[in-house]
Parts: structure tokens; sequence; C-alpha cells
């Protein structure tokens, strides 16, 4: 990400998609203190390929001591440094020009800045109670116990304790009509559980498009097939798609003798275990889906072997 280092203070500023200098506090990124600095000074904003400086002040901005033209577009390279209002003022170096990512911007004090990659869980892992991802139409998706909402740029995310604001890596004009973007739907995934008599070792592998891709064993399939079993349940009971799978927490908590913060880490882990395992331009396929109290496997293309109970099939199941 971009990132401005102020050579005589130390101080470090990553850079928003469009980030702004000044003096005025309410309408500044970065607030400025030197008095030769306008109110809304300069802008520094990602164009989709590099970044460029346009100056606005009184005073004029400089870029290694030669003055910016105002208003037009100044291309920035790597080094360069930087002086708002006074050639002579405090000098700011940019020492990274890599392109912008999403971000979390706290509001609650004394939080720190999150760069969003793929997957991330506020406020933290050991209380994963919010969790940010990817959808595979590009857009960044907030999932909490009321459900999935598209995240737009200024959301503010998080718990009552600890508030960040999302703000969004994607130019202008990409975000325009986000609103009228439906969430985003699953990818068409096969999923097989191949599970021990006594049901203490489970072992997963999903299919998805011509890839296969082998989970070996892991303490939290065991979550994941109960989830899958209630969803293959409900399909031979001729429940409707949309009603299929649905748990209530608290029933899901007594079934498995643990609490809801800990299912929700034993999710979230599967998930970092699916980002291990996918191509890294991959989206990230979404296991559990999510209503008020209520949480079920989001795949009905299921095939379960083994186990304590009898051998499960959905497409035998489709056949029946």
């Amino acid at each position: 990400m971009g990132k401005l280092i102020n050579k005589a203070t130390d101080e470090q500023v990553t850079l928003l998609i469009q980030h702004i200098f000044g003096r005025h506090p309410s309408s500044s990124h970065t607030v400025l203190i030197n008095a030769d600095a306008s109110r809304m000074h300069a802008t520094i904003f990602w164009d989709g390929e590099e970044w460029l400086l346009q100056d606005s002040s009184s005073n004029g901005t400089f870029v290694n001591g030669q003055l910016v033209l105002k208003g037009s577009k100044h291309r920035l390279h790597k080094g360069d440094l930087i002086c708002f209002g006074n050639i002579h003022g405090d000098n700011w170096c940019l020492d990274d020009i890599s392109p912008p990512k999403s971000l979390l911007v706290p509001v609650t004090p004394g939080l720190k800045t999150i760069e969003l990659e793929s997957l991330a869980v506020l406020p933290d892992e050991e209380n994963p109670e919010v969790t940010l991802y990817m959808s595979p139409n590009g857009h960044w998706v907030c999932e909490s116990s009321v459900g999935i909402s598209v995240l737009k740029s200024g959301d503010l995310v998080g718990t009552n304790e600890q508030t960040w604001r999302f703000i969004e890596a994607r130019a202008t004009e990409e975000t325009q009509h986000l609103e009228a973007i439906e969430l985003p739907s699953s990818h068409p995934l096969g999923i097989f559980f191949d599970v021990s008599q006594n049901e203490e070792h489970v072992s997963m592998k999903f299919r998805m498009g011509d890839a296969e891709y082998d989970l070996g064993q892991r303490n939290h399939h065991y979550l994941l097939l109960l989830l899958a079993r209630k969803r293959l349940e409900d399909k031979t009971a001729g429940v409707s798609e949309a009603e299929q799978g649905w748990i209530d927490k608290e029933d899901l908590s007594r079934m498995l003798g643990q609490s809801e913060n800990h299912i929700n880490i034993q999710v979230y882990r599967f998930r970092k275990q699916l980002v291990s395992v996918l191509p890294k331009a991959m989206a990230l396929p979404q296991p559990i889906e999510r209503r008020t109290r209520e949480m079920r496997f989001a795949y009905c293309d299921i095939e379960i072997i083994g186990g304590s109970r009898i051998t499960v099939n959905s497409e035998d199941q489709a056949k029946a």
C-alpha cells in the first residue's frame, strides 16, 4: 500500500485510495499542523495504475523542491519528497507506491488499522464475532450473528466496544451502484466427508469445477459434518431448499458441548484452511450461511461415508 513518512517526526501515513491532506480535522484524512497549509491542501489518490497528487492550496505543494501546478495531476514516484505549503517545511517521503488495499480504519481509540486480504475476523481470532471476506463478485461482505451484508466504503463494522470504518480500495465510479448489487451466491461445490466409526476423525475433500482439494483431518471438520447431516436430513424430508439445514445456535452448542464463541472460532479456522489450499486468485467459497440465531451448511451436493450413522449421498437422495 502507498505509504508516506514524515522525515522530521517519523509519522507514517497509509494512503487511502483518495487521501486528503489539510488543516481541517473533519475533512482531512491527515491533518497538517503547519500554518502555511490550507484547510484542504492537497489530495493524493490512486487512479488504478499509479499514485497522483493534486494541489488545491493557497501556498502550494512542492515535490522534490518543485512547485506542483495547482489543479494539475502530478505523477508520484517512490522516494519523492513532498512539502505542503512551505518548501522549507516538513518533508514527507513516499516510501511505498504499491496499490491500495481495502482497510478497516479504527473509530474506537487504541485500535490498529487492518489491511484486508481475503479474510478477517473482528474483534480478533479468539473472539470472531464478525467475519469479513471477499465475495466471488469482488465485493467485501460482512457476516455476523444477524446475517450478511455487502459493505460500502464508510460503513462501520465491529462490535459495540470495538469499531472500525471500512474503506474500500476501489475507484469511486466502481462503487456508485454498489447498493443495488445482490448478495453473492456461493460457488457450486461438491463436498465429501470420510468419517471414522467412532466419529473422532473426520476427513474432508471438496470439488470446485474440475479441481479437487484434500483438506485432510481437522477437529473443526466435525462441526461441518453435523451441519451437512442436518442439510441432508431436511432434503430427505422434503424441506424447501431455502429452509434446509438451519440449526439454532443454542441447539448446536448443546450438541457439541461448546460455547457459541468456540463454534465461531472453528468456522473461522475452517475458512482459514480453505484460504490456505485455494489458489490465491480464487474467491473464497463460503461454507456457512447465517441468519438471526441460526446457521447452516452452505452446500447441498454432499457425500458422507463412514461414521456411526448410515452412509448418505445427496445424489442418491435426489433420486429417491
